[in-house]
């Protein structure tokens, strides 16, 4: 069921700041991106996103492709909250989701626009990879690697189809 359109509608004048941080996390641990959004958007402020925020965001990569290319969007958006552990987790997330055989199971091949989607992923390699570290370093080239094999694959798909 779809809780979105009952929330909007909901009267959220005696709600606390710090409720609406925990109403966000909720949001973003159950998949519900559009209630997360709008709270995002109306209510907080870039200073409340930390790195538990951006923990349940990596592993709400992992476990479900609903609003992916938003979620990346939030990444790059707070990117400099991330630790180095977050940045390494999220990289080990994308080889893994990445490396998946099954279409609908992989973003890169069963999003909308996979370009698009691709160079979200690649720019938060690169991101990372300005940092300097080196093990991080060398996983985003593994990374970009992925992202490559899944985008010939997508395009050999295409030119099937042709």
């Amino acid at each position: 069921m779809d809780y979105y359109n009952h929330f909007l509608k909901s009267d959220l004048e005696e709600i606390t700041h710090k409720q609406f941080v925990d109403l966000f996390m909720m949001a973003l641990k159950n998949d519900s991106f559009k209630i997360a959004m709008q709270i995002y958007l109306r209510f907080l402020n870039s200073f409340d996103i930390d790195g538990r925020i951006m923990d349940i965001l990596i592993l709400s990569l992992k476990d479900s492709l609903r609003f992916h290319e938003m979620k990346l969007f939030f990444i790059h958006q707070h990117f400099d909250v991330m630790t180095v552990a977050q940045m390494n987790h999220l990289v080990d997330t994308y080889m893994e989701i990445l490396n998946r055989k099954e279409f609908k199971l992989n973003p890169v091949l069963s999003q909308f626009n996979t370009i698009k989607y691709s160079l979200l992923i690649y720019r938060i390699s690169w991101k990372i990879s300005q940092k300097r570290i080196y093990s991080l370093i060398t996983k985003c080239s593994v990374l970009n690697s992925y992202i490559l094999k899944g985008l010939f694959s997508y395009l050999d798909k295409q030119q099937h189809i042709s």
